[in-house]
């Protein structure tokens, strides 16, 4: 599988988290979501460079004017993930930028063939002390592929964070519904890290990876407002890293960053915390809309402004 975002189980995720239909042109993953008064929007995720090359776009386009029409839509959205660094034929299917992403644009990688000795020396000092701390703090690191209670302890924590970060964030069914679908394939890993206190243990960080290919992303992450000081998100994070290494991962993907390094950025807290293991940034394409209906699309666009 080159892309966990281009397959069954996406296909299967997606379906019970927001989606109506679903597609498969020319071995392209296109997901249809309903829209107020009739209208809908398609959208394909995160679609590979080599599954643009292998796709004759003409008959592709045909193709997906003629899913528009059987679902009123008012526009499709495709996702590339393919670098910057690279051109794709935007103006051949009538493409233009769109005014929002779905998935992150920017993000920090991690290259981890290296060995552990070199990936500890390559992160900053603080990093590589903040783990040695967490580790003799005496901070418990665990994982399963599908756990409720570890569920249910990350989205308590998913909550918090995404409070302290002013992130909007989703309801649990989803990381349910995530966890329930792609760890059937070893897709899928939650993660916590555990402090023994008086009161018992609490959990301190948590989050969820999901594997692509040869990568392993760091999808969502979590974690508590209580002892701070004792780094437990370093530990989380450099034990999910050397998993995916012996799962046979290349890459670790930290996933979205602050564009810029904005620091009014909602997200910058988070961007200094990721680049401290080291690695460098990847930007990809992203988002293109082929517009269908100008004037909803207008209105569309208008509303999501708000909403957001």
């Amino acid at each position: 599988m080159e892309s966990i975002f281009q397959s069954k189980e996406w296909e299967e995720f997606k379906l019970k988290t927001g989606y109506q239909k679903s597609y498969w042109v020319d071995d392209i993953l296109v997901l249809q979501k309903s829209l107020p008064l009739g209208y809908s929007m398609l959208y394909s995720p995160m679609v590979a460079e080599s599954q643009v090359k292998s796709t004759k776009l003409s008959s592709y386009k045909d193709k997906i004017d003629q899913i528009t029409k059987e679902n009123k839509s008012i526009f499709y959205r495709i996702e590339f993930d393919i670098s910057t660094t690279l051109t794709i034929p935007s103006s051949t299917l009538g493409l233009i930028k769109s005014f929002e992403h779905m998935q992150p644009e920017n993000t920090w990688m991690l290259d981890i063939t290296k060995d552990s000795d070199q990936l500890l020396a390559e992160m900053s000092v603080r990093c590589r002390y903040n783990v040695r701390l967490a580790t003799k703090s005496g901070i418990e690191v665990k994982s399963a592929e599908n756990d409720q209670k570890m569920l249910s302890d990350f989205y308590s924590l998913y909550s918090i964070t995404g409070k302290r970060h002013g992130i909007t964030y989703r309801n649990i069914s989803y990381f349910q519904n995530l966890l329930d679908i792609l760890s059937k394939g070893g897709y899928a890993r939650i993660y916590s890290a555990t402090f023994k206190s008086e009161g018992g243990n609490k959990t301190l960080s948590s989050g969820i990876v999901i594997y692509s290919g040869e990568k392993a992303i760091y999808m969502f992450g979590a974690s508590s407002n209580e002892h701070r000081n004792l780094k437990a998100p370093n530990l989380l994070v450099w034990q999910m890293i050397a998993d995916a290494k012996v799962k046979g991962c290349e890459t670790f993907d930290f996933y979205g960053i602050a564009p810029d390094d904005n620091p009014k950025h909602p997200w910058a807290g988070i961007t200094s915390f990721k680049k401290q293991f080291g690695g460098y940034q990847e930007n990809i394409l992203g988002s293109y809309d082929l517009i269908i209906q100008p004037i909803m699309y207008k209105i569309f666009k208008m509303a999501e402004k708000i909403r957001r």
